[in-house]
């Protein structure tokens, strides 16, 4: 059972490596997106939701300074960017990788244009940390 991407399944994935295969060849990044980052999984109003709470830990993980390093590779990290945040006042370079070809695609219209989410500023670094 593969159930990070929470695709095909209340579990995930399972089955054989054709199902496995199968369901990922129709990965929808959007549809992942629409289910598991907004609300209510997502609702940033609240503390006890899993997205800020995920935030919340990458924030105070970085700022202890005990990760950092000249180069983070991120693997696997689908459509979402959220876990890299904290990172980039820590590392000189960060590379983040996909299995999937339409992941890193859905990523392309941030590169330009930030204003699709709004996080709270508490649990992201300065705004312009990522942008070097």
């Amino acid at each position: 059972v593969l159930g990070a991407r929470g695709a095909p399944g209340a579990g995930g994935f399972e089955g054989s490596p054709g199902a496995l295969r199968e369901g990922y060849e129709h990965f929808d990044p959007r549809a992942y997106l629409r289910n598991n980052y907004l609300p209510p999984r997502a609702d940033f109003s609240s503390e006890e939701f899993v997205v800020p709470w995920k935030l919340r830990c990458l924030a105070e993980t970085f700022a202890s300074g005990e990760i950092r390093g000249r180069t983070l590779i991120d693997v696997g990290s689908g459509p979402t960017i959220y876990q890299l945040l904290s990172a980039c006042d820590h590392f000189e370079e960060i590379v983040a990788t996909d299995y999937l070809a339409v992941d890193p695609l859905s990523l392309s219209p941030w590169i330009l244009d930030w204003s699709h989410p709004h996080i709270p500023v508490g649990l992201i670094p300065s705004p312009h940390a990522c942008l070097d």
